[in-house]
């Protein structure tokens, strides 16, 4: 349950939408990924309620050889946030639930509960900490958890900050959320989500995910390691709940962010209040600028699969991708299919390796924090590629400038790295979007 970067694809320019869709440079560019082992991903434009273009690419199973398809089922990560939202609005519609609903009326040994209210787990302003990002959970995530264990973590749990103050993602909120669901409506989120959701959306291949099965056309996810894809863990779907526990395929989330932006999930005074950032967050929903246009969406992670859904209102147009394997920035997949979309300039890429010396790599290596933010990045090598991790984010390929200097220039993050009177790297200096962010090691 991974977040990514909010500035996922930036450009200048205006633009147009494509009266025609180049197609045959879009299966050029879907192609060279599959041959050079650079992604295993399913990805959709739906423009104005017709599928314009849809491409599977790689392997449900590596080790049988079974490739994946349009209808393939991958895990979503964090786009399950958008469900469950809709449907604890849906709630709120129906007038079980009030957003102004403090969270003791459903868990009171929670800290802070009595003023924790259903709008703050929404919009990730509760203060309530990460379950994914807490010491122990990588000691358990691969086994079941009930609700009553889960509770009794959060219990445990000291607040990050005053409810209602800032802005913390935190997958406890959505889980949280899940069980409330259940507990208003005395039957299961995953029932509760083919009703209200599944049924009014004609989504076919959408569902809550159990133990991963590939002759059901579900799909495992890889880290590439070694020139090879390796098996990714397996979390073990009881515990991510509604923040991160659905599976789909990139053609069901087109079709879901369509009924959702069409009125045919909750209301359009509802949505609205539903696409309202404070601090870059909305009711289960991000923004996405790309030039002078804006998605509304979410991102996703989970194992190795990462995910990412938006929807332009101007132009009626779905974008999605879904993926159970990356050896580039998917980032950079969804710049792809924009810029042909909407008719801009674009070029296959060349896939040439820029080796570094091991010595350099490892001067960098670390994890590095800026507590300002209350953010740490991680930097690692990966066949001889330095890549970045945020804090709960997924890991971006680090391009080099020079030998202090590295770029992610699909989200227009520049790193200068610093040494100290040894000549050891203690820190860097992070931009991005007009910000300078130090980091120290």
């Amino acid at each position: 349950m991974k977040k990514l970067s909010i500035l996922l694809f930036i450009l200048s320019t205006n633009i147009t939408a494509s009266a025609q869709l180049d197609t045959s440079k879009l299966n050029k560019y879907f192609t060279l990924l599959d041959k050079h082992q650079k992604a295993m991903t399913s990805v959709c434009l739906y423009d104005k309620g017709i599928f314009v273009y849809d491409r599977a690419i790689g392997f449900a199973d590596v080790h049988q050889n079974k490739k994946s398809n349009v209808y393939t089922q991958y895990r979503i990560g964090s786009i399950s946030k958008m469900f469950t939202a809709v449907m604890i609005l849906q709630l709120v519609e129906e007038k079980k639930l009030q957003l102004n609903t403090p969270l003791n009326v459903f868990y009171p040994a929670i800290k802070n509960s009595s003023i924790i209210t259903i709008e703050q787990l929404l919009n990730h302003r509760s203060g309530i900490p990460n379950l994914t990002a807490d010491k122990n959970y990588t000691s358990y995530h691969t086994t079941p958890k009930s609700e009553q264990e889960l509770i009794q973590i959060f219990e445990q749990f000291s607040s990050d900050f005053e409810p209602g103050t800032r802005y913390s993602y935190s997958n406890s909120n959505y889980i949280l959320l899940s069980f409330i669901l259940e507990k208003l409506t005395q039957s299961t989120y995953a029932e509760q989500l083919l009703k209200r959701v599944c049924a009014k959306a004609n989504l076919a291949d959408t569902k809550v995910g159990a133990h991963i099965q590939v002759l059901n056309n579900e799909c495992h996810s890889y880290d590439f390691e070694n020139n090879q894809w390796v098996l990714s863990e397996e979390t073990d779907m009881s515990i991510p709940q509604g923040a991160g526990n659905i599976v789909s395929t990139a053609k069901d989330l087109c079709l879901f962010i369509e009924a959702l932006f069409e009125g045919k999930l909750i209301s359009k005074p509802m949505l609205e209040n539903m696409k309202k950032m404070n601090e870059g967050y909305g009711y289960g929903m991000i923004q996405f600028p790309f030039a002078k246009k804006v998605f509304y969406g979410h991102t996703g992670g989970i194992d190795a699969f990462q995910s990412m859904l938006g929807y332009n209102e101007e132009d009626k147009l779905a974008v999605c991708i879904v993926g159970n394997g990356y050896n580039y920035a998917m980032n950079d997949i969804v710049i792809a299919l924009l810029n042909v979309y909407y008719n801009k300039a674009f070029e296959l890429p060349v896939f040439e390796k820029r080796v570094l010396s091991e010595a350099a790599l490892k001067s960098i290596e670390g994890v590095y924090d800026n507590s300002k933010m209350n953010m740490k990045i991680t930097i690692t090598k990966q066949d001889n590629v330095l890549m970045a991790q945020a804090t709960g984010q997924s890991p971006i390929p680090l391009e080099k400038v020079n030998e202090l200097e590295y770029q992610f220039k699909a989200a227009d993050i520049r790193m200068f790295f610093r040494k100290d009177e040894k000549g050891y790297i203690q820190s860097f200096k992070l931009q991005q979007g007009g910000m300078d962010l130090i980091f120290e090691k």
